[in-house]
């Protein structure tokens, strides 16, 4: 067999080049060059999906945590069945790496009607890609080196995922090794522009007797979220964050946080220290409906300052090619420690001890009480939709991750992603929340989950029922026949998907029996064993926190 190098091997060591371990996808005849070669190389592990939604979204659970992934799937039916997984990406600025296997070049010219093709045409695929990929390459032999480096630096810098059509003959194209590394530097500030901005922004600083800073997810994105807590630190500057930036690592435990911003909600203590605030610091703010009221993202005034990834604003003033990383190191140099007015502590509720009532069914508040209790530090919880958004509202240990598509929104979303970030560092405990609806759009993964031996906890919520759907109507809550599902033994599918494996699955409907539950799924967790809780909950429970949240979205589009 020949051991030549060629552009799939290229394409390899570039992403062993950006730290890649896994790669995802389904296979497929297309792109079995490259295949074979994944399947010899010693640095990167495939990791087959039950189909190819699941892959992207096993991808982007994997760059949330390492900060690149990676798929590979075939031409049409496969890139096009991965195609929402990549537009979430898009939408929440994730880098991910979307590889499809195409035909040899001289059959797509020809428009020869091969299989997974549109009657012969294969350009519509690369324009679907176009609209939610910051890049795309179509590779040939003579350009294919080149476009890769492109593409892939592209992906890097700009957070944001990229398509690479890989036709099947180009795959095996000789090729030379690279000889230098990809361009990965982070953009520098213009010195013009950041010197003008310090001079306004530190006066500012210094004046203002109650600032506050808001935290957005593109933050998180760009991994600088110790440097706004080691601002805040250095400064006693107290900082928020928004439902977004729950999942950028922050550490709730940092003394100047306080809390999670919810919008402008009376009665809010994180909402009032925002209103009277007199210097609002925005960082890396997402322009999302949920930002509103005083930190509403079109708002431009002399006390708010908008400190974005690539550029800044106060008020009406624009400073551009302004990094926040840079403006962030040099607040930390120029800025002395002062003490305010107010403390953190003001925006903080203590949350109080659990004690199980015998034979009481579960309800949504008591389950997120106790769920809140039985998180540990640097834990990993990936969250889905609905119902599951409590989890939001729960305050974490130190260093707790939360993953969520809040801003995409896909239900289902979550149990590719757990497995996606489970590969990334098993030291770490991963927690899995999902609905009984959105676990039957992706329930396939569980069984990749258990091939990996991977050793999740996944607490499944069982309603029967959409019923975030039922709360979100603008004419208030109503029950719809089209949002109910079949019921499944939930945890009985655990042990049906189990072959070797020797997972553990419960079903609870008390609290007594959530208690007992919770010490098993510890236990079976430290042996390695992966858990699924089904916890059975009536219809039309809402938690107190997505209750309210759905109110306040509610009245602000009647408004």
């Amino acid at each position: 067999m020949s051991t030549k190098y060629t552009v799939g091997s290229y394409l390899l060591d570039r992403l062993k080049e950006l730290g890649i371990g896994h790669l995802f996808g389904v296979p497929g005849d297309y792109a079995f060059p490259f295949f074979d070669l994944i399947e010899k190389t010693q640095d990167i592990s495939w990791i087959g999906n039950c189909n190819e939604l699941n892959g992207a979204y096993a991808a982007d659970g994997y760059a949330r945590i390492h900060g690149i992934g990676a798929f590979v799937v075939t031409c049409g039916v496969g890139e096009l069945s991965a195609a929402c997984g990549v537009a979430g990406a898009y939408s929440e600025q994730v880098p991910v790496i979307a590889i499809a296997g195409h035909p040899p070049k001289q059959a797509m010219e020809s428009g020869l009607n091969t299989h997974h093709s549109l009657r012969g045409d294969f350009s519509g695929f690369t324009r679907i890609y176009k609209e939610f990929t910051v890049a795309q390459a179509i590779l040939t032999p003579e350009n294919a080196c080149q476009e890769i480096d492109r593409v892939l630096e592209a992906c890097w810098l700009q957070k944001l995922p990229v398509y690479i059509q890989f036709p099947k003959d180009v795959q095996i194209v000789p090729a030379q090794p690279p000889t230098k590394k990809l361009a990965l530097s982070e953009p520098v500030s213009d010195k013009t522009q950041l010197a003008a901005l310090l001079e306004r922004l530190l006066p500012l600083l210094s004046a203002a007797r109650r600032p506050v800073m808001l935290v957005d997810i593109w933050v998180g994105s760009d991994h600088l979220i110790e440097l706004v807590e080691s601002f805040a630190l250095k400064s006693g500057i107290p900082f928020a964050a928004t439902f977004n930036a729950k999942s950028a690592f922050v550490d709730e435990t940092h003394p100047q946080y306080l809390g999670t911003y919810p919008g402008d909600v009376e009665g809010n203590a994180v909402s009032q220290l925002i209103k009277e605030a007199d210097l609002l610091l925005r960082l890396g703010l997402q322009p999302l409906e949920s930002n509103v009221g005083r930190a509403a993202f079109d708002l431009r005034s002399p006390d708010v300052v908008d400190l974005r990834i690539d550029s800044a604003a106060i008020g009406t003033s624009d400073y551009p090619n302004v990094t926040l990383r840079d403006v962030l190191m040099q607040l930390s140099e120029l800025v002395p420690h002062r003490q305010f007015a107010f403390s953190s502590q003001q925006a903080r509720t203590p949350s109080m001890p659990f004690e199980p009532q015998h034979d009481t069914a579960i309800t949504q508040d008591r389950l997120w009480q106790r769920f809140g209790q039985f998180l540990q530090s640097d834990d990993v919880v990936v969250v889905d939709q609905g119902m599951c958004s409590a989890v939001m509202g729960i305050p974490l240990p130190a260093r707790t991750r939360v993953m969520t598509q809040y801003s995409w929104a896909a239900i289902g979303y979550s149990v590719p992603a757990v497995l996606g970030a489970h590969l990334v560092d098993q030291s770490r405990r991963h927690l899995l929340v999902v609905g009984d609806g959105g676990f039957q759009m992706t329930a396939q993964e569980l069984s990749t989950i258990l091939r990996h031996e991977l050793n999740p906890i996944i607490f499944l919520l069982h309603n029967s029922r959409y019923e975030i759907e039922n709360a979100i109507r603008p004419d208030g809550f109503k029950e719809m026949k089209y949002n109910e599902i079949q019921s499944w033994n939930y945890h009985q599918l655990l042990m049906d998907f189990a072959q070797t494996q020797e997972p553990l699955g419960l079903c609870v409907t008390t609290e007594s029996e959530l208690e007992t539950a919770l010490i098993q799924a510890a236990q079976a967790q430290t042996e390695g064993k992966c858990v699924l809780i089904e916890v059975m909950l009536a219809p039309n429970d809402l938690s107190a926190y997505v209750a309210d949240i759905l109110n306040k979205s509610l009245e602000r589009q009647r408004t």
